[in-house]
């Protein structure tokens, strides 16, 4: 017998689409108590964050999601999409299994639309389903093929990976706040096109694909590659990544810091050159990127490589915790710390010799200028100890250049002593 010709993608059987069609009327009749009553986890970046640096929320290559849909600029990759899908169903091989993704993304909508903070009545249900199914097959093909060929060394004819370009740029695109699917449309995606019982988890997926984008240009532990936790989309679970392992948040009472008792410099910290010159020392700490440490006179540090996609993966992040409220403000701490501790070229330099800070390309001026902006708009309290996932240290580094062993050394490193020593020696005409 011949095959059955498939059917013209997004159109299901007469049947399917009657059960299809009233669970969209019930998502929808719902659709606008649950965006009441559902917090937003997928944002449009506020104007005045987006106006310190507009280029880095926008996608350079791809379009996913609603917030960028048909942006003209962007829609040479939409062929590279179709093609990932079809690539996906042609290993499906199954005309139910096909519709049978598409008719369990229908009824995900209601509850997917309501994750956006705006409601993009313009976008009928067919076209909203059409592109989370197609956006979310892209995504998920795209990762698995990643794995297949960089994790596992099989050969993978695709054409993203035969160019330098395109797959890291593609990488960028899938980080930005405004270019997000909601993690459990892919999921569900992930899932129905499962052909393996032993295929990794999702996080463990998107976490690989993600790994070489990361600031610190390094492997992840395993045990943040082990997570199973439940994440928004692929910017918050890129996000957890980070989150210092042995961190517990306080719970005591809100505790605040006076400013005048406890900021010496611009912010919570004096520069890295006054901080040298008071005795402290600086490392380079192999962990994870937030983990900042001090313990006797060192500070160590993480280091963080400086290149093109640096500015625009750390902005994501500090938009999404600005956007977010129930996201921890790691990012946000991060950023003021240092911004406090750079402030001239020569803190750069320090932080250079110390392994602290690698840079592609940029002079030292460039990062300079790069630290001292990503805090521009934010809205953060300063004062307060509870949310600062440094306090500690911040605390303990300020109490020692507050000490008289400090004092003295600071005092001492003033000196010229070469200076000194001469006009002591006697002058000779």
């Amino acid at each position: 017998m011949k095959n059955k010709k498939r059917k013209a993608w997004g159109k299901p059987r007469a049947s399917e689409d009657m059960t299809a069609a009233r669970d969209l009327q019930e998502n929808q009749a719902t659709d606008h108590k649950r965006r009441l009553g559902k917090q937003w986890s997928i944002f449009r970046v506020p104007e005045h964050i987006r106006e310190v640096d507009e280029k880095a929320y926008n996608p350079r290559v791809v379009s996913v999601g609603p917030f960028h849909r048909n942006r003209p600029e962007l829609r040479a990759m939409e062929p590279q999409k179709l093609r990932l899908y079809r690539r996906l169903m042609k290993r499906i091989g199954d005309e139910d299994r096909e519709v049978g993704l598409q008719i369990a993304i229908k009824k995900l909508e209601g509850r997917a639309r309501s994750c956006y903070s705006e409601e993009f009545a313009n976008i009928s249900s067919e076209e909203f389903v059409q592109m989370m199914v197609l956006d979310g097959c892209f995504i998920v093909e795209l990762m698995r093929l990643y794995h297949k060929s960089n994790e596992l060394g099989e050969h993978v004819e695709e054409p993203i990976f035969a160019t330098r370009w395109m797959l890291p740029n593609i990488t960028r695109d899938l980080l930005m706040l405004e270019n997000q699917l909601p993690l459990f449309v892919l999921k569900e995606i992930y899932r129905l096109t499962n052909f393996c019982e032993e295929e990794i988890p999702l996080n463990k997926l998107a976490l690989l694909f993600f790994e070489p984008l990361g600031p610190q240009k390094g492997e992840y532990s395993e045990i943040k590659l082990q997570d199973q936790g439940t994440h928004h989309h692929l910017l918050s679970l890129f996000h957890s990544s980070f989150v210092p392992s042995d961190y517990r948040p306080r719970r005591s009472r809100r505790v605040r810091w006076n400013r005048h008792e406890n900021f010496p410099g611009k912010f919570w910290l004096e520069e890295v050159r006054i901080l040298r010159r008071s005795g402290i020392k600086f490392k380079r700490n192999p962990g994870n990127l937030l983990n900042i440490e001090f313990e006797n006179r060192e500070l160590r540090i993480p280091t963080l490589f400086v290149d093109d996609c640096t500015g625009p993966l750390l902005r994501n992040l500090l938009a999404y915790e600005q956007c977010d409220a129930l996201a921890a403000p790691y990012f946000t701490c991060y950023a003021i710390f240092l911004n406090s501790i750079i402030d001239v070229p020569e803190d750069i330099e320090i932080l250079q010799e110390a392994g602290i800070i690698v840079q592609s390309e940029a002079v030292d001026e460039e990062v300079v200028n790069l630290v001292n902006s990503l805090t521009k708009e934010l809205v953060f309290d300063l004062h307060d100890m509870n949310d600062c996932y440094i306090a500690q240290q911040i605390e303990d580094i300020n109490a020692f250049c507050r000490s008289w062993k400090s004092r003295c050394i600071y005092q001492l490193s003033r000196i010229d002593f070469v200076s000194l020593a001469l006009s002591f020696l006697p002058s000779f005409k």
